[in-house]
């Protein structure tokens, strides 16, 4: 059973009851998590109607999406559209469900073929238009002096030339009599044409160039970019100055704190990343839900030995999935919450996680996850799920995977 399938002292008549009452009311979601549960905690002689009953809420999710779809068809929203038909042909059970997508995919594919037929690649004024709308008045104004010659170096930038775009930059660095944002521009090309030392030059001497309240995102990025170089030439203290350069950049902005605190976490220094990731929680709730913060938060707390604090965050990254109807669970927030549930003596819960992580996309990992769901499924005494899950694992472990291979195989001798 899945994660979102147990329920602890779970009632099953009254789980059905609730799980009615959200299908009747279109919330086929949480319908039928909720027939799960209940499909869980039942006697097998209820499963055939209760598995019925999960798939009716399948296609009801499915039938919501091709209505969206439409919805989205009707606004011109080609690619929402897709997504939404692509997502329902995924769950469908009922084939007239699954035929209604289908068909009304196939016709989007074809408009998009036709159209793509007949509409030329991006021309570079197309390219200079979105480019420009990056752009800030100051960085603006001082483009606008280099003329034409900024635009067809950002172009070929554009396009990955990147060593022509970098000759052409620094052919007007030659002759910029008061360079400010073109060193940017200079540092990306040269960072993107492989050249590191350079690169670093051309973007410190931007931020050298710019007053403490000028530059915003562009300072933002450059400062994060350097403090990425400074950390993989493993000059902690220079990297440590340029986190906090992009504080000082957007200070209101839960992101650079993010940053830092991710940083510092990998570091192995949790409480000190635990501060600037409080800092950043703080100013998110300015913004939508960043599950990736909630994942650091959990992992920083672990680290500094707050084991409770840990799982609280780390089950709120799974819940935040979860609402959107999204087992393929972050594995490192999944690993370490079931590492944590183990600790805990909760078996169940940890190998709920791990079932989950072996459906999901980190293919490389499946061997392991199928492993771990056996080695806990068969401590908790349901032998025949564990030697499901082990033969899976056995069947998955490649030639290179010795060491797992032989705990799989005690396993099953066991």
């Amino acid at each position: 059973m899945s994660l979102l399938k147990k329920l602890f002292s779970a009632d099953p008549e009254a789980l059905e009851k609730k799980a009615d009452a959200l299908y009747s009311t279109g919330d086929y979601g949480p319908a039928k998590l909720t027939y799960e549960k209940a499909l869980a905690a039942s006697p097998d002689a209820a499963h055939a109607s209760l598995a019925d009953k999960v798939r009716r809420c399948t296609d009801g999710i499915a039938r919501q999406r091709i209505d969206e779809a439409k919805a989205y068809l009707a606004q011109g929203s080609l690619e929402l559209a897709e997504q939404e038909l692509e997502g329902a042909l995924e769950i469908a059970v009922d084939e007239a469900i699954h035929d209604e997508a289908q068909s009304l995919l196939d016709g989007l594919e074809a408009k998009e073929a036709q159209e793509q037929a007949t509409s030329p690649e991006m021309t570079d004024e197309e390219r200079v238009a979105l480019l420009m709308g990056q752009w800030h008045e100051a960085q603006a104004d001082e483009y606008d002096s280099y003329g034409d010659a900024l635009l067809d170096a950002l172009i070929a930038m554009h396009k990955e030339q990147f060593d022509d775009a970098r000759a052409q930059l620094e052919a007007l660095l030659a002759n910029a009599p008061e360079a400010r944002y073109l060193w940017l521009e200079v540092g990306r090309a040269r960072l993107l044409a492989e050249d590191v030392p350079a690169g670093k030059e051309a973007l410190q001497s931007f931020l050298d160039a710019l007053q403490d309240d000028e530059g915003g995102e562009t300072k933002l990025a450059a400062n994060l970019s350097l403090a990425r170089l400074a950390d993989e030439a493993g000059e902690f203290e220079e990297a440590m100055g340029y986190f906090e350069g992009a504080v000082h950049a957007l200070p209101d902005d839960y992101r650079p704190y993010l940053a830092m605190g991710s940083f510092l976490r990998g570091k192995g220094q949790g409480m000190e990343a635990l501060d600037v990731l409080r800092t950043s929680l703080e100013l998110s709730k300015k913004s939508g839900t960043d599950w990736r913060l909630l994942e650091e938060i959990g992992l920083a707390s672990e680290l500094a030995g707050k084991p409770d604090e840990a799982r609280s965050f780390l089950e709120q990254v799974i819940e935040f999935f979860a609402n959107h109807q999204v087992t393929d669970f972050p594995p490192i927030t999944a690993t370490n919450l079931a590492k944590l549930y183990e600790a805990d003596g909760r078996l169940d819960r940890a190998a709920d996680l791990y079932r989950a992580l072996s459906q999901g996309s980190d293919k490389e990992q499946h061997a392991l996850y199928h492993f771990e769901a056996g080695r806990l499924l068969q401590a908790l005494g349901l032998t025949d799920e564990a030697r499901r899950m082990l033969t899976r694992a056995e069947a998955l472990t490649t030639d290179d995977d010795t060491d797992l291979s032989e705990r799989v195989a005690a396993l099953l001798q066991a």
